[in-house]
């Protein structure tokens, strides 16, 4: 299987993914916890992996990756799992 780079570009930002999947959408989060991660610009997360790290890449938000717009919509009626105080910013397509 081979990989691509998907975007999806938002008023929030533009987010970048590498993957074999078929994203179609995203849901942008305001996420407490990854802002405040993404304000402290910890180099080490930035440059180590993992969930914080992916925070720094997205600029403070929590952003999930799903394979169609109802997958997306499901996603938004419930929590986003590593910040339960997040609110949903919005769904968007993913660039083809």
């Amino acid at each position: 299987m081979s990989k691509k780079t998907l975007k999806a570009v938002t008023p929030f930002g533009e987010f970048n993914r590498t993957t074999g999947s078929n994203y179609t959408h995203v849901v942008v989060w305001h996420s407490p916890r990854a802002y405040k991660v993404f304000q402290s610009g910890v180099s080490s997360y930035a440059n180590g992996g993992g969930i914080d790290a992916r925070w720094i890449k997205d600029q403070g938000y929590g952003v999930t990756w799903h394979g169609s717009a109802a997958a997306a919509a499901k996603a938004a009626k419930g929590r986003y799992g590593y910040d339960l105080s997040s609110k949903v910013a919005g769904i968007f397509e993913v660039a083809a």
